[in-house]
């Protein structure tokens, strides 16, 4: 009596299957394009609350105090900040992983996006703290303080996310020499 053993063949998914997997999980990017429109949405938004609150500047200005129009123009310079900041993310967000070889595509890496954002995020954070150090008498030392620990946490996470992105095109560029 001869026993054969029985070779099965492992359980693997046709290529076909895979294939489609892949299909949707490349396709699934598109999905992100809702999140870039709510963005853009918002930030129309907030170009008419910036509207409205130079509107409101210029029919009080003459009454605002040096303090108050410098508070009042620091606050449309956030405004526009943050504008900014929403358009660098929707922009380089969908350049880097939606659309990647489309025509306006910028070849903006990850990295040099994270590092514009932190960038970004600097500039409003300094914006904050010279409104709270312009209004001083209205905030804590207490406050000042965590505003100035968090705008140094933004500074350094930002520095240190640059030196990260510097070294990696420098280990990219040295490895196409190579």
């Amino acid at each position: 009596m001869s026993h054969e053993i029985e070779e099965k063949e492992p359980n693997i998914p046709s290529n076909s299957i895979i294939i489609a997997i892949r299909g949707v999980l490349h396709q699934s990017k598109w999905i992100l394009v809702i999140f870039y429109v709510g963005l853009i949405i918002a930030q129309g938004m907030y170009a008419v609350k910036f509207v409205i609150e130079l509107w409101h500047m210029m029919g009080h200005f003459l009454e605002f105090t040096e303090n108050e129009m410098m508070l009042a123009i620091l606050g449309l310079i956030d405004v526009t900040m943050i504008a900014n900041l929403v358009k660098t993310i929707v922009s380089g967000s969908y350049h880097s992983f939606v659309d990647k070889d489309g025509p306006m595509s910028e070849h903006i890496s990850s990295g040099y996006l994270k590092v514009k954002m932190g960038m970004s995020l600097v500039g409003v954070s300094s914006i904050h703290l010279l409104q709270s150090f312009i209004n001083s008498t209205h905030e804590s030392d207490r406050d000042l303080i965590v505003k100035c620990g968090i705008h140094m946490i933004f500074l350094f996470s930002t520095i240190g996310l640059a030196i990260i992105e510097y070294l990696h095109e420098k280990s990219k560029s040295l490895t196409k020499e190579h």
